[in-house]
């Protein structure tokens, strides 16, 4: 959802169009999770999404200091959309190496 911003601006209706399909079907995806889910996973998630934000959060504070430390002069959709990325896959890789 952090990429429209991207899209709205460089005016791609295209991946606009995609990306707000994708996020209704992401949402409905996510409600039949929610209702198949026991209590004591439900109990598992405020963790789990406090652990995505402060991922969200680092890897955005990196990719605005790497754009500003490289003169790229991104704009702010592009530097969110990266960090939101660049955090999500943070957060992915973390949670899979704790498994192990």
């Amino acid at each position: 959802m952090l990429s429209l911003p991207r899209y709205w601006l460089l005016g791609d209706q295209t991946r606009l169009a995609l990306l707000g399909a994708f996020v209704v079907a992401v949402s409905v995806a996510l409600a039949a999770i929610w209702r198949l889910m026991s209590v004591a996973e439900r109990g598992r998630c405020p963790r789990a999404i406090r652990h995505l934000l402060i991922c969200l959060l680092v890897a955005l504070a990196v990719v605005a200091g790497w754009h500003l430390l490289s003169g790229a002069g991104a704009i702010w959709a592009v530097t969110l959309s990266q960090g939101m990325a660049l955090g999500l896959v943070l957060h992915v890789v973390l949670r899979l190496w704790r498994r192990r």
